[in-house]
């Protein structure tokens, strides 16, 4: 069971997965093992399934924002899965219900390079086909 104390663990780790345990005892107001126990048994009931990473390379600030969804050939999504992490102009990969299957969020510097990123992974054995919407503007998040 998930407790108002472990949610607001998992805020925290949210924002900086880095954070020491003890600024997080401190700002939770438990104790430095406490939050270590509670960080260990969520990651072994697999409530926090890993820990990672933003990085600040050019793309992530990149002025071109697109959405592609791709409807897959096959069952398995384990392949495509670990090509999209792989690429850097891809910042987030979501499974979807509907016609497609998987959404993508990309970041570009220039269309030019959107069509490429686009074009790449149009060729990927498992993928079907692809539909993308260029993101506009963004009037809140």
């Amino acid at each position: 069971m998930i407790d108002n104390t472990d949610q607001e663990l998992i805020a925290l780790l949210r924002q900086d997965a880095r954070q020491p345990v003890v600024s997080l005892a401190h700002t939770l107001g438990i104790s430095r093992a406490t939050v270590q126990n509670r960080i260990d048994r969520l990651l072994k009931k697999k409530v926090i399934q890993g820990f990672t990473i933003k990085t600040s390379n050019a793309d992530a600030q990149a002025p071109i924002r697109a959405q592609a969804r791709i409807k897959m050939r096959s069952k398995s999504n384990k392949r495509i899965m670990t090509y999209l992490a792989g690429r850097t102009e891809i910042v987030a990969v979501h499974t979807i219900s509907g016609p497609y299957d998987i959404l993508v969020d990309i970041h570009t510097q220039s269309l030019e390079n959107l069509d490429s990123a686009l074009a790449d992974i149009r060729t990927h054995e498992d993928v079907m086909e692809t539909d993308t919407n260029i993101l506009l503007a963004t009037h809140y998040q």
